[in-house]
């Protein structure tokens, strides 16, 4: 379709969204959400109280008895926990950003709305009233980039403590949502702080192959709403260094006439930096991934969410509005985007759009997908189409995938992909294909395998719009995990986890990649905590990607060995830990070690401290073409973070990183015959890595899915063609670096 026909009719199609006169309809409370669940409606309810404990996966009775009662209302669909916890038991009510870690005490609800095994909605609600949500796909693929509108309260007493939840009904989208009645698939869960032991019900984990699909089905009443959210924001960025002001506002509208049919769309999407991605040099030939918090591309993308091995997504929404292709440092402003969801016929559907501005004068690019779905009690599959139209680069992009799922039985699953891609690169085109399935057999509880076989051809690329790490490999991986958890009353241990993994690999044109075998051991004490044992080796073989194209580099065979310690609270402290030797590139001299403290200073005020270091004496770093440098490496990386709520709805954060390498004493390497690295005569530096951030932040909920912003952010990267010193040098320089210096206010109102 021509830019100058789609660009119009994406605009008009969010301008009529905007103008819909629409009143959501008014519903009479007939609950009380304030965590004590004592309204007579409640009687009504069904309970869930068979908690067994499900990490480690033991199915034993649970240290603390739970409760859970579930209850649908017209305002949605209502629970209540009551947590048994006597006096004498330790009660942790840490405060804790939305979304971070809850180290506390805590309940989850996981609710999947189809109860097809399809997406679930994950919604935690700590004693100290923290909260976090998130979404899970592709049976234990957790991602807290959701954030929803729902109602929580806690309360306490000396027994233990309640917590009440209400999930609108209005709050995800939801097949069938006319019908009188629904069926939902739940999983409740709670986490003793203490000891860090979590019991739920069913005995379901996140460490065993299938999660989702192993919810409880319950029957419930139902009930339609629809709702029309605006959200308009405003930014005030000041670049101190610039001495300038630049003012930026926009709107992001949700439209839910019916769980059957929701609508989102967005002009000049927030892209509002208020969360600070963490600090990255990458030196590999395969990018760094990062995660997507602006509100357009987190709401119902779950529907959107398809994943292949190898950590690799089909729409990996940082690429909409990220650098510019023909500026890469400059990010790209988005001017319209629509995201539409809906159910039809036993399918589930969706539609997304998406162009940056100045699409239309060829400088900008513009992102389409179509997915299609169907699934069933025991048999689902699906389809997606993406499209991508880079005109600067003279490129679009093509890519088609058919997904199936079929489980046959408890202890049976299977899951593959098919994946046809088509690149239109100044002129040129390319055709690419690969296939991957995974078959999951869990013989018993305790036991369980997956096999897992890809092929990734050499032309396949879903990189324009997904996040692909690498092309051109076949390989056939074989995980088993076997749960060792009889151990008696007074023993130190409740849980052994013993894992194996073997993977054997090639390329697409034969070439043998090294194979890998990682044997480990994870011990799990009955006071908390836990102590992991990782042996990583690999054979040699040869690597493809770490000369970009410029020919194959033999490797000899490597291994690492990982001790990890973590604890459970201890007093006000809770500790990790780590030291990891390994060899590189034949030689066994690399260390790496660090760890990580967090202090609780009172309920509302934490801090956390992490330090890694790394040293290594063969550490090899491509130039170009097909000359390298190997270099003696020292690395350190330092974060600082505190946390203070002063007031219910106040937050204030500081955030400080820093990232530092030093390579020195480089030896200039080619590619030889047969992929040996000869020294050579070329001439190469040897150079300092120094890079710092600091973010100041302060937030305001002033009201549901409403926030003031006031964040302050200052950071910089230098490099330089020396390696005076050692890394500890670096950071005395390291406050010095100012590349940007500013100050954001940033106003977000749910009207």
């Amino acid at each position: 379709m021509k830019r100058h026909v789609v660009i119009p009719i994406l605009r008009q199609a969010a301008l009529g969204v905007l103008l819909v006169a629409f009143a959501p309809i008014a519903l009479a409370a007939t609950l009380r959400i304030d965590g004590r669940a004592d309204e007579p409606a409640w009687a009504d309810a069904q309970a869930f109280d068979q908690f067994v404990v499900t990490e480690p996966f033991t199915r034993a009775a649970a240290a603390q008895p739970t409760a859970v009662r579930l209850l649908a209302t017209p305002e949605g669909i209502a629970l209540a926990f009551r947590s048994v916890q006597l006096p004498g038991v330790p009660r942790q009510r840490e405060r804790t950003p939305r979304d971070a870690d809850a180290p506390g005490d805590r309940v989850n609800v996981y609710i999947d709305f189809n109860a097809d095994g399809q997406v679930a909605y994950n919604f935690t609600v700590a004693l100290s009233g923290a909260i976090q949500d998130g979404t899970i796909t592709n049976e234990t693929a957790y991602s807290p980039d959701w954030d929803g509108n729902w109602v929580h309260a806690v309360s306490e007493d000396e027994q233990g403590w309640s917590v009440e939840i209400l999930l609108p009904w209005s709050i995800a989208a939801m097949r069938d949502s006319a019908a009188e009645r629904r069926t939902v698939a739940v999983m409740f869960d709670r986490v003793l702080g203490h000891t860090g032991e979590r019991s739920g019900f069913p005995a379901a984990s996140f460490s065993r192959p299938r999660f989702v699909s192993e919810f409880h089905r319950v029957e419930i009443a139902q009930f339609r709403v629809s709702t029309l959210d605006w959200f308009p924001y405003a930014t005030l960025r000041h670049d101190v260094l610039a001495d300038g002001v630049e003012a930026k506002g926009g709107l992001d509208v949700f439209w839910k006439p019916s769980g059957d049919f929701q609508l989102t769309a967005a002009l000049n999407p927030d892209f509002g930096q208020v969360e600070a991605d963490e600090l990255v040099v990458n030196f590999d030939a395969v990018e760094t991934f990062f995660s997507d918090r602006r509100p357009f591309f987190t709401e119902n993308q779950s529907l959107f969410d398809l994943r292949t091995p190898d950590e690799g997504q089909l729409i990996y929404t940082r690429r909409i509005g990220g650098p510019r292709d023909g500026d890469p440092g400059r990010a790209a402003d988005i001017d319209v985007a629509l995201k539409l969801n809906g159910s039809a016929a036993g399918f589930d559907y969706g539609t997304f759009a998406a162009l940056e501005t100045d699409y239309a004068d060829d400088f900008g690019s513009a992102f389409f997908a179509q997915r299609v779905t169907r699934s069933g009690d025991t048999l689902g599959f699906g389809w997606l189409g993406t499209y991508t139209d880079r005109p600067v680069l003279a490129r679009t992009a093509g890519v088609q995938a058919i997904d199936a799922s079929w489980r046959p039985g408890p202890g049976l699953a299977l899951t593959g992909q098919a994946l046809l891609s088509r690149i239109h690169d100044d002129g040129e085109s390319r055709d690419g294909s690969g296939a991957w399935f995974r078959l999951d057999l869990t013989p018993s509880p305790a036991l369980r395998h997956e096999l897992e076989v890809m092929h990734f051809g050499r032309a396949l690329n879903f990189n324009d719009m997904g996040f692909q790490r690498r092309n051109s490999v076949n390989e056939v991986e074989w995980t088993t995990q076997y749960q060792q958890s009889e151990f008696g009353p007074d023993a130190a241990l409740r849980g052994i986890d013993w894992r194996a993994e073997a993977q054997y690999r090639s390329s697409d044109r034969g070439d043998r990649l090294p194979a890998v075998l990682i044997p480990e051991v994870t011990l799990q004490y009955a006071r908390g905590g836990s102590t992991l044992f990782s042996l990583y080796l690999e054979s040699s073989g040869v690597d493809d990607l770490v000369s970009r194209g410029n020919g194959l580099v033999a490797q000899p065979h490597e291994w690492s060995f990982l001790i990890a310690h973590d604890t459970v609270r201890v007093g006000a402290f809770q500790f990790e830990a780590f030291i990891n030797p390994f060899q590189v590139w034949g030689q066994d001299d690399g260390l790496s070690l660090g760890g990580e403290a967090t202090w609780f200073a009172s309920d509302t005020l934490s801090t956390q401290a992490e330090l890694g270091l790394t040293r290594s004496d063969a550490w090899l770093v491509w130039q170009r073409d097909d000359l390298f440098g190997r270099f003696e490496r020292r690395r350190a990386e330092l974060a600082l973070d505190a946390n203070w709520f002063p007031a219910q709805h106040h937050e204030l954060r500081m955030k400080l990183q820093w990232l530092a390498i030093a390579a020195r004493d480089g030896k200039p390497l080619r590619i030889a015959a047969g992929g040996a690295l000869r020294v050579s005569e070329d001439s190469i530096d040897d150079f300092a890595i120094n890079n710092f951030g600091v973010q100041l932040r302060y937030r305001w909920t002033f009201a549901p899915q409403s926030d003031l912003f006031v964040v302050y952010s200052r950071g910089g990267f230098s490099e330089r063609n020396d390696a005076r010193g050692d890394v500890g040098d670096l950071f005395e320089d390291a406050f010095a670096l100012r590349d940007a210096d500013q100050v954001l206010v940033k106003l977000r109102y749910r009207l």
